[in-house]
């Protein structure tokens, strides 16, 4: 979700740079990216102020403008845009500057006119979607100024991941509130001033909840005599700053009050309703409803609806209908507001596959006491933006009222949960930091009464977490009874993924986490030999699958960085993956696998390095050294390229296959929009602990001088240099402790269609100084061994 910086500024105050406030929310539990950071664009537009405009000679569409920077002399520049006009202060980029979607703007003659620069849309300066004109600037604009000047003030804001259990802070108030408790700063909300007529609403409208276990609330108020039109500057720029598009001025207060409260609310055209009465019932099975999408949908008795005397006009909580729609036309208003149950939200957005803002909230959870409050927010707007007559009074269906939970907190909990020591007054300051209220207080625990906008908040151990997110876990220490004293530990006395972890942190490698649930074009299962697991109830067809290799998400990870500018990547990932099995208890087998990426530079380079590319060897020696760090042995590298890799190999350790690996093919890096030098390995870790080594060994460094001996081969041009490897590995026996490939020559006086693959052989005994003849013995059979079951022969030359 994103929030405005300037928009927030209106509830609480804060002292702080943008990164430092979603550094500080981060740490709350509310992950926060900077949105909007400055670049050249920004630094290159000005602002200016159109003092005047003429029709273009040549051009029917083209207005001929005069803007002033702030000194004596004005800049020409052609716009087509139907809404300039003189006296709006408006952004000009300047000549030699590249837009988002890559146009340069160049000093050019338009129709026979010149134009000195270009006053964009908020589209092509890469801020909204909207392009229906250009953007117009607040009056307080300064002319001459650099335009990022005004967008930090009024555009900059955050990216905030709000997880499903904190519906409270999708909005800027419910942001703002917890703002207000890091900085213990005032919390402030506009008060609404609303001028009732002498008309009662009960003579005009009235409401039935024929379901109030689906819909506990349901409040409305009327408005007649309103002028529909376009939104005032100030409105449409808060909208668009957090990615909404203006449509008119009565939506468009509906969705700032959505953005600012968190609470939904709905608009009908009166005059549309037949009828006094709102009805709030079931859906019958087959019934049809035709949404503001223009979308036609099929109902069932899950689906609940909002109806007048003769017809459903909105889906609850989800969306409006076709047939109630605020337009252009409309003169009278009758605004809902209500709170639905979440679990009946959730199921109508699912079987209707409609997501949209209303439904995100009520599904997790709105604040059935602020329901009133965001009701007379609207109704002040509107009456301000827009005009009209406000009838007396509220319908306001509340049957059964939901009250404030009750939470006991011991001081004592506390400390055994977080291992630090707060006191009751300590932990009640926080807590009422966080609105919440403090019925009862004594040296022992609180009594703590949970505001209605806190769903999340059920038992004591969530109120134990939401003292630590304020305290701040980075404050919390391990207690005294988990520090251990320095010691030395054993490779053996961790899990392989530990020491993988270990080792690929040391390459260079960081290590990502990514959803299990992926969608079907990501099981890849003629590739991998697992057939999908379908989620029984997807969140969504992005999510409807368990992934059977870790594969695809970690390229994902290399587009993101890539679009980016961040082309040096290595990542690696440790997880499950899995496949259907109908005879297993669960329907599935699970495995865990290790899978790293890596692509760009080899390493760092410095001024008198030679940058060198990451390739198909690099990662190869990784994996060489992981598993013999593991203690894997027989480990053989076969030549096989798959649906990944070309080229490519697999890896085996006896007669099982441990994983695969190579260089991404380009067909498919397409898929995910990437270029080619892309290399990635798999593993099993369910093998690698089959045969990773269960002792830590420790051998004694021999006292006798060890001998060394080079061996040249000529061997098939198609022969794997490993499977000689391997020969020379089990026919040397325990006298050679070592073996290298250090060479390999193509050319002559080597015929055409072979190779001279050179090692160094290293013999050693722990026990004796050996002798010529009986290395001399070993090397022969060697060689006569490699003749025998390989076809290669001794190099001469």
């Amino acid at each position: 979700m994103r929030v405005s910086l300037d928009w927030l500024q209106e509830y609480t105050s804060f002292d702080d740079t943008a990164e430092a406030l979603a550094e500080k929310l981060t740490m709350m539990s509310l992950e926060s990216d900077v949105f909007l950071e400055p670049n050249e664009l920004f630094h290159s537009t000005l602002i200016g102020q159109v003092e005047s405009i003429e029709s273009h000679p040549n051009a029917d569409t083209l207005w001929v403008c005069h803007v002033n920077f702030g000194n004596d002399e004005t800049e020409q520049v052609v716009c087509g845009a139907p809404n300039v006009a003189a006296d709006q202060k408006v952004p000009v980029v300047q000549p030699g500057v590249t837009l988002p979607n890559g146009m340069t703007v160049e000093t050019a003659e338009l129709r026979g006119v010149q134009s000195n620069g270009m006053i964009p849309s908020e589209r092509e300066l890469g801020l909204s979607d909207s392009h229906a004109g250009i953007m117009v600037l607040r009056d307080d604009a300064e002319i001459g100024s650099v335009f990022w000047d005004y967008l930090k003030r009024y555009w900059r804001g955050l990216d905030i991941e709000i997880t499903p259990n904190r519906p409270d802070c999708m909005s800027h108030f419910g942001v703002a509130r917890e703002i207000s408790a890091i900085y213990r700063a005032p919390l402030r909300f506009p008060e609404p001033e609303i001028r009732e007529s002498e008309d009662h609403i009960t003579e005009l409208a009235e409401i039935r909840i024929r379901e109030p276990d689906r819909c506990p609330r349901y409040a409305a108020r009327i408005i007649r005599d309103v002028n529909i039109g376009s939104s005032p500057l100030w409105l449409q720029q808060r909208l668009a700053s957090v990615g909404l598009r203006p449509i008119n001025n009565v939506v468009d207060i509906s969705n700032y009050v959505l953005m600012e409260t968190g609470h939904p609310l709905h608009t009908f055209d009166y005059d549309t309703l037949a009828g006094p009465a709102i009805e709030v019932r079931s859906a019958y099975d087959g019934e049809t409803f035709t949404t503001l999408d223009g979308k036609e949908r099929e109902l069932d008795e899950d689906v609940l609806l909002i109806c007048d005397a003769n017809k459903p006009v909105a889906i609850a909580g989800v969306m409006g209908g076709e047939n109630s729609e605020v337009t252009g036309d409309t003169k009278n208003i009758l605004i809902e507001s209500a709170y639905f149950d979440p679990t009946t939200i959730r199921r109508s957005s699912k079987y209707l596959g409609l997501s949209t803002e209303s439904s995100k909230r009520f599904e997790r959870g709105a604040d059935p006491n602020g329901v009133l409050n965001a009701l007379n927010r609207i109704t002040s707007l509107i009456q301000q933006i827009a005009g009209g007559e406000v009838a007396e009074g509220v319908l306001d269906e509340y049957p059964n009222p939901i009250s404030s939970q009750q939470i006991t907190l011991r001081a004592e909990r506390v400390e055994q949960i977080l291992g630090i020591v707060l006191s009751t007054e300590e932990m009640g300051d926080i807590l009422t930091s966080l609105q919440f209220d403090i019925e009862g207080e004594s040296t022992d625990t609180l009594e703590v009464s949970v505001p209605t906008f806190r769903p999340d908040i059920t038992r004591e151990v969530d109120l134990i977490e939401e003292v630590l997110r304020m305290y701040g876990t980075e404050n919390v220490q391990a207690p005294r009874v988990f520090q251990f004293p320095m010691q030395t530990i054993s490779s053996v006395d961790r899990s392989a993924e530990d020491r993988m972890d270990e080792l690929w942190k040391g390459f260079g490698f960081n290590r990502t986490f990514s959803n299990s649930l992926v969608k079907e074009e990501y099981c890849y299962p003629d590739t991998t030999g697992k057939t999908p697991v379908r989620v029984a109830n997807p969140l969504s067809e992005e999510m409807a699958y368990m992934r059977t290799t870790l594969i695809p998400l970690l390229l994902r990870g290399v587009q993101m960085n890539r679009n980016r500018k961040e082309n040096d990547i290595r990542l690696y990932e440790i997880g499950r993956v899995f496949s259907a099995n109908p005879s297993a208890e669960t329907g599935a087998d699970e495995s865990s696998h290790f899978c790293a990426i890596c692509a760009g530079k080899a390493a760092p380079t410095f001024w008198e390095d030679e940058e060198k590319e990451i390739d198909f060897w690099d990662l190869k020696g990784y994996i060489q050294v992981t598993l013999e760090a593991l203690g894997l042995t027989d480990v053989s590298y076969i030549s096989d390229s798959s649906a990944f890799f070309e080229p490519g190999f697999r890896i085996m350790v006896h007669d099982d296959q441990l994983g695969y690996g190579g260089r991404f093919y380009s067909g498919f890096l397409e898929g995910f929009e990437l270029s080619p030098q892309i290399f990635g390995v798999e593993l099993s870790l369910d093998v690698i602990h089959r045969y990773a080594a269960r002792e830590a060994l420790y051998q004694k460094p021999s006292d006798f001088p060890p001998v060394e001996r080079d061996l040249s081969f000529i061997v098939s041009d198609k022969l794997p240099a490993g499977d000689l490897t391997r020969l020379i590995r089990s026919t040397g026996g325990e006298l050679l402790s070592s073996l290298t490939l250090y060479d390999v020559y193509r050319g002559e006086p080597v015929p055409e269609d072979k190779k001279s693959l050179t090692y160094s052989l290293r013999f050693l005994s722990p026990e004796r100084t050996l002798t010529e003849e009986e290395i001399d013995r070993v090397q022969e059979e060697i060689v006569r061994q490699a003749e025998k079951q390989l076809d290669v022969h001794l190099r001469r030359e």
